[in-house]
């Protein structure tokens, strides 16, 4: 009989956690899966009323930390959990009802770790669903072994949890720590499968700044990522080789354009670079117009050209910051 517990990280949570914790004690519990299952909800130092709402509902454990980020407090939550089964999810999300039913039918001989899908939950906004519509053409391209699971929706068997060390607390920010923990699994053995009927639904970003700050964080992490696994620079099954050029690709012509007005850099250096950057960001553009059959997401030309910056400022920014950095910070 498995044992599953749910652990969700939160910081200032109160606008998103209630809704989370109430689909969380929703949950399906077939008699063929006989689960026993347990909530817990880590307070990675919240300064609102997250610590009220958690505490709210009855049978669900509140543990406190000092903040230190949401890989550290999934391993606290880990650490104080009976489960033998570690699902997780974000307390922005939503889980459908049969999520974890659906999350324990992904696990088999051998496997370490099953992770599903997003839904939406803020429709209303374009900007949402221009994120949401990548994601699902994203998915969409899955088969049944993957080599990257979302932290967002992601149940491990604890003994593969464990033997690996669990989430690499370096990562104080939510940008790169499931990567690295899948990367690990990945390449010790274990094998990663997707279920794409394990849904939560998300609150995807509405506001362009939150979105290109949080692009700039997804480039500086990148960086320490690849750092700790040069053999993954090429990209996983869900960001490939493309989505890793273009930001380099932007950062060389914005290096190009000042030498060349200078004219100490032909021209046609700039002119090649920027058909290479047109060229790849039309890839990806006609690729998701295709795959999505929605004629919105050709917002993605600006919105893919602000993207690209923000990464390239991050990576940037995390060359210089882990420019001595070689072996994982314990």
């Amino acid at each position: 009989m498995p044992t599953v517990s749910i652990i969700i990280p939160a910081y200032n949570a109160e606008s998103t956690l209630g809704a989370c914790i109430e689909a969380c004690l929703k949950q399906s519990r077939p008699d063929q899966l006989d689960a026993t299952l347990e909530i817990l909800v880590v307070d990675d130092g919240s300064t609102d009323s997250t610590a009220a709402i958690a505490q709210r509902y009855p049978g669900v454990r509140y543990i406190r930390q000092e903040n230190a980020g949401p890989a550290a407090a999934r391993n606290c939550g880990a650490k104080a959990a009976i489960g033998d089964v570690l699902a997780f999810t974000d307390s922005d999300c939503v889980p459908r009802s049969d999520w974890v039913e659906r999350l324990l039918c992904g696990f088999e001989e051998g496997v370490g770790g099953v992770g599903g899908t997003y839904d939406i939950e803020n429709p209303e906004y374009r900007l949402a669903r221009l994120v949401h519509y990548e994601i699902q053409a994203r998915h969409a391209a899955f088969g049944r072994e993957v080599d990257f699971l979302g932290s967002f929706n992601v149940a491990y068997a604890r003994g593969a949890f464990e033997v690996v060390g669990g989430f690499n607390e370096e990562f104080r920010e939510a940008s790169g720590e499931d990567n690295e923990l899948a990367y690990r699994l990945h390449d010790q053995g274990w094998k990663l499968h997707f279920q794409p009927d394990a849904i939560v639904g998300h609150v995807h970003p509405s506001r362009l700044f939150s979105y290109l700050r949080a692009q700039k964080k997804h480039g500086y992490w990148r960086v320490r990522l690849y750092r700790l696994h040069p053999n993954r620079a090429t990209g996983d099954r869900y960001a490939g080789k493309i989505d890793l050029w273009t930001p380099a690709l932007l950062i060389l012509l914005l290096a190009l354009l000042p030498l060349t007005l200078l004219g100490w850099c032909p021209g046609w250096y700039m002119v090649a670079c920027a058909m290479a950057y047109a060229g790849l960001r039309a890839t990806l553009v006609w690729k998701l117009l295709h795959d999505t059959r929605h004629a919105e997401v050709l917002w993605f030309w600006p919105l893919g050209i602000l993207r690209d910056g923000a990464r390239a400022a991050g990576l940037l920014h995390g060359i210089w910051a882990f420019r001595r950095c070689r072996k994982p910070q314990k």
